[in-house]
């Protein structure tokens, strides 16, 4: 799509960042990935500037391993975890982090994933009622808040080379979940009540997968949709019957970040890949690493890197490396990662007309940016934190988060006009919200932090690798006992 510019000035996007704040000002549960329809908002938080491990604690909860996020619900709050072959979903006591209930499931096998992947990757969904927690080793299964399971619904396996990590989305009694992947990809439907499957369509294969959360969209018709973003193409489905609305197509291979609403845009990023020029061609490849003089490539002949990926990347899963699996391979990770603002407006393609402006410099890889107050935040890999204008996708101000270079893999949430960046290493950094914005605290907790942080009127929930912190102004600064 390139660059493309519209300069159009639509009146709801003046308040595009006030319709958000209004829809999360008194959510007191952070249902889902990201809080209340993925907005990453929550006004009204009693977010303390100074946290750490012995500053503003209300408590501490230690954990078994898992990246999932924290949602909240009622007086609980519900994780993922793992611990050997067992699949863990742990519902802690918002009051005092005091473990309320465990459930367990056995793996029913283990999928291949990469490193920084894991078992408990996905963030479950709640209503307040019912409890729906994705496992990439198992498949579905809900929960009464309480603890009562009430249906499971076994998937897989999956043949995405680096695992599955999308989180379900919930809307109108039905489970909407992404499973992208090398084969038999697809859309699902599952009818929250039962765990019946209502609809599956399908998606076009991919090398690459997708590691993308839904987001509900409603149409100025007062239309939700089901809005997925997908290797290839952005699309948008009825929740109901999974019939596809809208699709806007020539989108990167691997959607990590998830899409977003605005006001009437949904704004999304997608990683692509810029090393189009450094791909060797064929003849190289064969000349460094055809030892037998085949005309082909067996796993054992090629790089680690390839052997890791060799079955994501055999697109006729022969066995072996041809040149049309190459020329697929190059053809399909090399378009630019993108950051692009739409304006869905009808049905089919909307390719053409739906893209109010579209970036290629400075997409996060993974973290999924934010709009508050009209303006878009994004953070990336080596501190990189910029503000980009909402209307034009004109960058605002880029700069680094010098006391906080590192990876970053948790999404950034806002309150209070703040916005809470937490990168790889446990350095969480508050930063003052506008076009101009300033570093105004970071805080180091000094324990690995993937998981994104939940906002909500008792504080900020934060999951390391070895806890769950519940932060909150007034606080004491001793910390408290720990579980």
């Amino acid at each position: 799509m390139g660059s493309r510019m519209c300069w159009t000035l639509v009146a709801p996007l003046l308040t595009a960042g006030a319709l958000l704040a209004a829809s999360s000002a008194t959510a007191a549960d952070w249902n889902r990935f990201r809080g209340p329809n993925g907005s990453g908002v929550a006004e009204g938080t009693p977010a303390p500037l100074e946290f750490g491990p012995e500053k503003a604690v209300v408590w501490r909860t230690p954990l078994p391993p898992g990246k999932s996020s924290p949602v909240l619900a009622g007086g609980r709050v519900f994780l993922t975890a793992h611990e050997g072959d067992k699949l863990l979903t742990i519902a802690l006591d918002r009051r005092n982090g005091k473990t309320l209930w465990t459930r367990s499931l056995l793996r029913s096998r283990v999928d291949g994933r990469h490193q920084l992947n894991d078992a408990a990757t996905p963030t479950p969904v709640t209503d307040g009622e019912s409890l729906y927690v994705f496992f990439a080793d198992f498949g579905l299964v809900a929960y009464s808040v309480d603890g009562q399971e009430l249906w499971r619904l076994p998937l897989g396996p999956f043949s995405s080379p680096r695992g599955m990590a999308s989180s379900p989305m919930l809307s109108g009694g039905v489970l909407v979940l992404p499973l992208e992947q090398r084969d038999d990809s697809a859309v699902l439907g599952v009818d929250a009540s039962s765990g019946t499957i209502k609809w599956k369509v399908p998606r076009p294969p991919s090398s690459g997968g997708s590691y993308s959360t839904p987001v509900a969209y409603r149409t100025a018709a007062g239309e939700t949709q089901a809005v997925v973003s997908s290797p290839f193409e952005v699309a948008a489905y009825d929740p109901q019957t999974g019939d596809k609305l809208w699709w806007v197509g020539g989108i990167p291979h691997q959607p990590k970040s998830s899409p977003f609403v605005a006001g009437d845009l949904i704004v999304l990023g997608v990683q692509g890949d810029t090393r189009r020029n450094r791909f060797p061609s064929w003849e190289k490849m064969l000349g460094d690493y055809d030892k037998d003089a085949s005309g082909f490539l067996m796993p054992d002949e090629v790089s680690k890197g390839m052997r890791d990926n060799f079955d994501g990347t055999d697109y006729d899963r022969d066995g072996v490396f041809r040149r049309d699996d190459y020329d697929k391979l190059v053809a399909e990770i090399t378009p630019d990662s993108q950051l692009m603002a739409l304006r869905p407006e009808g049905r089919g393609d909307l390719t053409r007309q739906a893209v109010l402006w579209s970036v290629t410099r400075g997409v996060p890889r993974v973290t999924t940016p934010i709009v508050y107050n009209g303006v878009i935040y994004l953070v990336r890999n080596g501190g990189i934190f910029a503000a980009l204008d909402l209307v034009t996708g004109k960058m605002a101000k880029q700069g680094r988060l010098r006391e906080a270079v590192d990876e970053y893999f948790a999404s950034p949430v806002a309150a209070n006009g703040r916005i809470l960046a937490a990168s790889r290493g446990g350095k969480l950094t508050w930063v003052k919200a506008g076009a101009d914005w300033e570093v105004l605290q970071v805080n180091d907790l000094g324990e690995e932090c993937f998981a994104t942080p939940a906002l909500a009127p008792d504080g900020v929930f934060v999951r390391t690798a070895a806890a769950l912190y519940l932060f909150a102004a007034g606080a004491p600064s001793q910390g408290p006992e720990r579980q």
